[in-house]
């Protein structure tokens, strides 16, 4: 098994923390966090087992309903949707990638619900916005990527607080309160799965995700890590860049207790020596072509839905895992009318790319940017989706 790493809070001791970040020194706090913490544990790929998998068949998207939302006097404009998902009342919440703003949509009927926050410096205001999340108490939680910083608001997008985040990527609220961050550190590169209070935001403890000695691709490409949340069986399933093994996270105990993955076709990994890469500029980074994790989406808490995306020929390939507790996972190709639907960059099948994916309940829903002769009266379509097996 892995161990925990866990952080030992000192900010009884230093109560002015001083961050390295990227060259340069940062002083200060922000509300809600505590203060320098030490870092202990290391992970043991080797050790972690691995589920075996059996090929079972096909799995299809069967479509349910499609709505299309347009505007209103009150509608927000929205560029390029970044990130989506399902509020526990059935409402949509978005992140828009070019105005950095998040908003809350009840998507059956065309209806504007309300905005969280706006883009800017001061206290309730973000620079950008990665992804959101609701605790059981009705917090919202919004990620501020690019600010390094998480914003909480109440349920009626009331600004609370903020806390620093430096290197967050995603966050989730779990089903007890608890707060969880997927966090690449930029000095060491190593991804973690941060556990924080849910009273004040601040780390409890942390759990790596990559091997020290194979370390986290790039915090450059941290928003290509994925994290989902099994809540039926607290347990996280964590999949990075350049790797196709996916990590499976004891939601309560920190443990990294299995992984498992079947190798896309064509796998381009990470040659050794960009090892450092991490450390480089961005054009390094685009010199570099190596296979991608692209989407990760959990469905009733039973398929894990997986893309990949391939430097050459450009391409995304799809897998689905069906989660059994107790024994081996099937695995699943979508069909190829699925795989068109989910496709994510360019129109095939007469259809527009699909910009974002989630899932509530037992439906996958799909957002697509309207069609450029009606751009300037829709703003998106949401299709509803149920999942359908065909197996061997």
């Amino acid at each position: 098994m892995s161990r925990v790493r866990t952080y030992i809070d000192s900010s009884s001791i230093f109560p002015v923390r001083v961050l390295l970040i990227a060259g340069a020194v940062m002083v200060g706090t922000i509300a809600g966090c505590g203060g320098d913490r030490v870092l202990e544990g290391i992970l043991d790929e080797e050790r972690i087992p691995e589920r075996p998998l059996r090929y079972a068949g096909k799995v299809a998207l069967e479509l349910q309903e499609t709505f299309e939302l347009g505007f209103d006097k009150d509608m927000p404009e929205i560029g390029r949707v970044d990130w989506m998902g399902i509020s526990p009342e059935g409402t949509l919440m978005v992140t828009d990638l070019e105005s950095r703003q998040a908003h809350e949509i009840n998507y059956r009927d065309n209806e504007y619900i309300r905005s969280f926050g706006s883009t800017g410096y001061s206290p309730g205001e973000h620079t950008s916005a990665y992804n959101m999340s609701i605790d059981p108490e009705g917090r919202v939680y919004l990620l501020d990527g690019r600010g390094g910083q998480i914003l909480r608001y109440d349920r009626k997008g009331r600004y609370l607080d903020r806390t620093e985040s430096i290197g967050v990527s995603k966050i989730h609220a779990g089903r007890k309160g608890e707060v969880f961050s997927l966090r690449v550190n930029t000095t060491s590169l190593i991804m973690e799965l941060q556990r924080r209070d849910p009273a004040t935001c601040g780390v409890l403890s942390s759990t790596p995700l990559s091997d020290p000695n194979r370390s986290f691709v790039s915090y450059r490409v941290s928003k290509f890590a994925r994290l989902c949340y099994n809540a039926s069986l607290q347990v996280f399933y964590y999949l990075g860049p350049n790797d196709y093994m996916v990590k499976e996270i004891d939601a309560a105990t920190g443990e990294v207790s299995a992984k498992f993955g079947r190798p896309p076709k064509g796998f381009v990994a990470l040659p050794d020596r960009y090892h450092d890469i991490g450390r480089g500029t961005f054009d390094d980074l685009k010199q570099l072509e190596i296979t991608i994790v692209n989407s990760m989406t959990l469905v009733e808490d039973r398929y894990l839905f997986v893309s990949f995306g391939h430097p050459r020929p450009p391409v995304i390939e799809w897998v689905v895992y069906m989660i059994n507790p107790t024994g081996a996972f099937d695995v699943f190709d979508p069909d190829d009318v699925t795989s068109e639907l989910l496709y994510p960059f360019s129109d095939r099948a007469r259809l527009r790319r699909a910009e974002a994916i989630t899932a509530a309940n037992e439906s996958v829903y799909i957002w697509r940017p309207p069609p450029g002769e009606v751009a300037d009266r829709f703003i998106g379509t949401i299709e509803k989706y149920t999942v359908v097996l065909v197996r061997n």
